[in-house]
């Protein structure tokens, strides 16, 4: 199961070991590579732990752990926006927060109480802030998911109405039958209002214009 605490910092990287059983076998060192984690705590810049991956850590860590493996190193595998690039951080800001451990936007939203503290003046300030630009970078981020979805369904109307174009003109120019594309503009019309808000099935208006020469 992942690890969703972003006081925590995985860091992975490739660390050699000295196998002692066949250092002696051989008469020499011999050495091995090996899968290793450093682990950070947002907001303490005096902790940190280095030891061997497990198994239990991939799984906690997948998204750090699969940057890792796709070649990415130290502060490139952390998750979320770096603070440098929230345009309120000075050089100074930053330097000071990564002197404890605190790299990203997300990070410094999620600090507890004690390490705001510890990091003094401005500190809760600044947290407030982290806040309020993730807040507005969600609703941005929201609005043009709705904004795109809408111009898709813009699309795919403009290509109904141009195949229906061609069906209508087809059965006037007698190459279909009628029968060939009568649809059951009842159950189209239930399904589009229920699914997507619009009164009615443009298809029924653009069919009878075709085929009666009069708008529906």
């Amino acid at each position: 199961m992942s690890d969703t605490d972003k006081s925590i910092i995985p860091v992975f990287y490739i660390d050699a070991v000295q196998l002692g059983f066949k250092s002696e076998q051989e008469g020499r060192p011999i050495f091995e590579d090996r899968e290793f984690v450093k682990i950070l705590i947002a907001g303490d810049g005096k902790t940190e732990v280095n030891r061997e991956v497990t198994q239990n850590d991939r799984q906690r860590w997948p998204e750090a752990y699969s940057r890792f493996k796709q070649g990415l190193q130290d502060r490139d595998q952390i998750v979320g926006t770096p603070l440098a690039e929230w345009p309120v951080m000075t050089p100074a800001d930053i330097r000071n927060w990564n002197s404890v451990n605190v790299f990203t936007v997300e990070q410094l939203a999620a600090l507890a109480d004690t390490a705001l503290q510890s990091y003094g003046m401005g500190a809760r300030e600044t947290q407030v802030k982290a806040k309020a630009y993730l807040d507005q970078a969600k609703d941005t981020a929201s609005a043009q998911a709705h904004a795109a979805e809408n111009e898709r369904l813009k699309a795919e109307n403009e290509t109904l109405r141009g195949d229906l174009k061609a069906l209508a003109q087809a059965v006037l120019d007698g190459k279909q039958p009628a029968s060939f594309i009568m649809p059951n503009w009842p159950v189209i019309n239930a399904s589009i209002k229920g699914k997507q808000g619009i009164r009615e099935c443009p298809g029924l208006r653009i069919f009878q214009e075709h085929t009666t020469g009069r708008r529906a």
